[in-house]
Parts: C-alpha cells; sequence; structure tokens
C-alpha cells in the first residue's frame, strides 16, 4: 500500500499555488520538473495553476488520483481528506502542521485524522512532513530543491527541517540517495512501516535514519532485527533539555537514552552520535564488502595520520594486526630504506603509483587482514592521483573491504574525484575512516551472530 504514496501513477496537490514560494507552489514545482504520471492542481480560488487547470475540489478531477499531497490550513484538512478517501485516493502527503505537536487540542485533531484515513483505508505520511522523495521513480513530492544523485541510501528523518538541510547537504557533496522520507508526527505511517518497505525496496541497500521519538518501540525494534539491510541511526534527546525539546517538536516521547543504546545494540541498529557518521557509515554499507573479521592493516604516507587511525581503531575494538613476514619483505622492496613495513605501515613521505600498488597488493593478500585503510596526505612535493588510481584498480578485484582517506583539502581533489569514480568514498580525517571501517565490522558481527549467511547483504557497488 506505500507503493501509492512512493510511485502512484498520478498525484493531486491540494492547495495548489502560482506562487512558488509556497509550500503548495513549490511542492507543484517540483513534481513537474520529473515525476511522469499525471499530475492535478486543486485550489477553488484559481482556475488555473502553473499552467494547469485547477480544480474547485478533488472530487472534481474526472481521472482517478492514487495519491494527494496537501497543503493547506491545519482546520481545513479533515474535510479535503474526507473528499480524498471519497475519490478513491490511497496514499496521503500531509505537509500541514498544527497537529500533535502543538498540544492536547492538536493532539485530537490527529486522531480524527487518522481515523478518516483508516476509515478509506489510505496510507498517510505526515501530518507536520516536508514530504518524500523516490529519486528512482524521478519523485520529488517534497520542499527539497532538487532529485539528489542516484544512490543506494534511504534516508527517514522525523525532523522536516534537518531532513531538509540533510538531503541538500548531500546534493551537494554528490552522495547518492534512493528515498529520502520526512516522517513529522507519524500518525499513521511510522518507522516500522517505513523499514519494512524499505527492506524489500531493490533500490535501497542501507537506511539511515534521524530519531526523536519511537511510537511502536517493541515491534520496531523486533523489525530490524528481522530485516537484512544495514540501518544507521543517530537517536536525539540525550539530555533532559534534548528530550523537552523533541515533545515540544514532534509530540513525540524520547525515552531512556541508555535503554535506547542497548535496545539498539540487540536489534543490530548501528547508532552514531553525528550526522556525518550517519552518512560516512551508510557509504561505506553502499561501496564495500563486509569484512570477514576485525584484523586491520593502515598504510599511509605520513607517520602522524596513521598513528591516528591507529589510535581511533583500538576505540572501537578494532585489531591492528601483526603482518607475516612475507607480506612485510613484499613491502620492504618498494618502500625507501628509512621507512616502516610494519603495521601501520609508513612510507615516509614518499607516494607512487607503484609504491601504493605493491604494498597494498601485499597487505590484502595477508591472511591475517581482513580490512585495509588507505591514507593519503597531501604535501606539495606529493600528487594525490596516483595513489588514487592505485587504489581504484585494485579495489575493483578485490574483496576485502578498503577504506580511503585523502587528507589536505586542496590538491587531493583530483585524486578524490578518482576514489569516487572507483566507488571509494573519501573520509577527509582517519577518524572518520576508522568509524566508518567499525560500522562494518559491527554489522558483519550482528548477522554472524543472528542471521545466516543468506541473509548477507551484497556488495552494492556504484
Amino acid at each position: 500500500m506505500l507503493s501509492s504514496i512512493f510511485e502512484p501513477a498520478s498525484i493531486a496537490v491540494v492547495g495548489a499555488s502560482n506562487n512558488e514560494t509556497k509550500w503548495g507552489g513549490m511542492i507543484l514545482k517540483n513534481l513537474r520538473s520529473g515525476y511522469k504520471g499525471a499530475v492535478y492542481a486543486v485550489n477553488p480560488m484559481e482556475k488555473e495553476v502553473q499552467g494547469l487547470t485547477s480544480y474547485h475540489s478533488i472530487l472534481d478531477i474526472p481521472e482517478d488520483v492514487e495519491m494527494a499531497i496537501t497543503a493547506i490550513p491545519a482546520q481545513l484538512v479533515l474535510e479535503v481528506v474526507d473528499e480524498c478517501g471519497k475519490k478513491g485516493v490511497k496514499g496521503l502527503v500531509v505537509l500541514t502542521a498544527g497537529f500533535s505537536e502543538t498540544g492536547k487540542s492538536g493532539g485530537e485533531l490527529e486522531k480524527q485524522l487518522v481515523s478518516l484515513v483508516r476509515k478509506y483505508g489510505m496510507r498517510m505520511i505526515g501530518p507536520n512532513t516536508l514530504g518524500i522523495v523516490n529519486e528512482p521513480f524521478n519523485l520529488n513530492a517534497s520542499v527539497i530543491g532538487k532529485l539528489p544523485r542516484p544512490g543506494h541510501i534511504s534516508f527517514i528523518t522525523q525532523s522536516g527541517t534537518l531532513g531538509l538541510a540533510i538531503a541538500d547537504w548531500t546534493i551537494d557533496m554528490g552522495i547518492g540517495m534512493c528515498k529520502i522520507i520526512s516522517t513529522g508526527n507519524k500518525a499513521d505511517t511510522d518507522d516500522v512501516d517505513l523499514i519494512k518497505y524499505l527492506d524489500n525496496d531493490s533500490s535501497t541497500g542501507v537506511i539511515a535514519m534521524y530519531i526523536e521519538g519511537i511510537n511502536r518501540g517493541k515491534l520496531f525494534l523486533e523489525t530490524a532485527r528481522r530485516i537484512k539491510k544495514p540501518i544507521v541511526a543517530i537517536k536525539t534527546g540525550r539530555s533532559k533539555r534534548g528530550q523537552k525539546a523533541v515533545f515540544s517538536h514532534t509530540g513525540s516521547i524520547a525515552g531512556s537514552d541508555e535503554i535506547y543504546s542497548a535496545a539498539f545494540k540487540q536489534a543490530g541498529i548501528l547508532r552514531v552520535d553525528t550526522i556525518d557518521e550517519v552518512f560516512d557509515a551508510a557509504l561505506a554499507f553502499t561501496c564495500q564488502p563486509l569484512p570477514r573479521g576485525n584484523n586491520v592493516a593502515i598504510i599511509s604516507n605520513g607517520g602522524g595520520a596513521s598513528i591516528v587511525a591507529a589510535d581511533e581503531c583500538e576505540r572501537q575494538g578494532l585489531n591492528i594486526v601483526d603482518l607475516t613476514p612475507e607480506t612485510r619483505d613484499k613491502i620492504k622492496a618498494v618502500i625507501p630504506e628509512f621507512a616502516s613495513s610494519s603495521n601501520p605501515v609508513d612510507t615516509a613521505g614518499t607516494v607512487s603509483f607503484k609504491i601504493y600498488t605493491e604494498s597494498i597488493k601485499a597487505l590484502l593478500r595477508d591472511p591475517n587482514v581482513d580490512a585495509l585503510i588507505v591514507i593519503y596526505v597531501h604535501t606539495q612535493m606529493s600528487n594525490a592521483i596516483p595513489p588514487a588510481e592505485a587504489v581504484v584498480e585494485i579495489k575493483q578485484k578485490c574483496t576485502k573491504p578498503v577504506i580511503a582517506c585523502w587528507m589536505g583539502g586542496s590538491g587531493t581533489e583530483q585524486g578524490v574525484d578518482i576514489l569516487k569514480s572507483g566507488c571509494l568514498p573519501n573520509y577527509s580525517v582517519p577518524e572518520r575512516a576508522v568509524k566508518a571501517l567499525a560500522a562494518l565490522v559491527k554489522h558483519r558481527d550482528f548477522l554472524a551472530k543472528t542471521k545466516t549467511d543468506d541473509a548477507m547483504p551484497e556488495n552494492l557497488g556504484g
């Protein structure tokens, strides 16, 4: 049934406007920028909206309407939703605020809204949402300015404005996204419904979440434990002040932070602390195979960066493994005499395609190594391109995860572009690279304990 929201054959915008700075105008414009289905405008005050015939009511549209988006005042929503039900609409996205997030009277209005939705057998996202995006379907039913790049990350956010900001950030960063879902108050469709839907969605490889509170906590955790795909979540409301803000924002009960952390771990949900970490981990899942263990090797042209990475590995429970004598001999043959062939491998500032190629090959062939972190520290005397070419060439043929960290900002751009072309997201500092790898290891450990090997997700590539 959620397919009527994410893959509708036709959409009506109730509250459509010629003013593109208003929500009804913005939504209509965004829909028409890529969506291939029929789009209808409903506004009793206009005869034409953005070149479309404007209908007085959704009931006046002569064709079937599968999904409706409401951008109207709260006091008009019940009447419009009733008309949607009579029209045979199957999916609703209610942008309108003014429901349970505002207090008791808004909560009562929301109960009436849900009652109507269920009376007609519809499904609803919202209210108090900024809409949804389904990139593979060219559907931008949101106030986000444009569709993201194609990708395998689906992002569920309880905060509309934060979701909007993150979506814009991912677009600017070139991060590929599949779906963006602003849940709003989760009055009908909630996290349980959404992760079930995304688990069966062929274009979703990893689920990223911003959570303030969960309506059906036990069922959500049971569902998350069963699904095959990794879930990476940031859960806010850690502090007392934060919990109070959560309630006033979306009307959710934040709950005990300690209980959430323990429950998420049992359910296999990877809880992270920052927005960067959500997408760092999500990108790793879409581009890397899962490691067979937690034994890590590190190679860098800068000793300091590799030490930072090694320290973070210890904090994350990753083991800096001893290399075999054969591996060290192969590395010694290509690095300078004054460089170090022990793990972490330090090329002592020397960078070349041959040094990185031969060293990386040796490290990945080492039976003790489950995963590799490759670090390049830019200087005016080095070139970011050759080591990037070496990593990409080898990564395409290996079955172990390879995490890249190209440091230095200006001067590294071409190298980073090469990494991206080979589905190697760049982590700008060692700590981020290590945490992304740790997410892969934690998910692999969870699957090993609770799920069969045939349930393990494959590398999605691209």
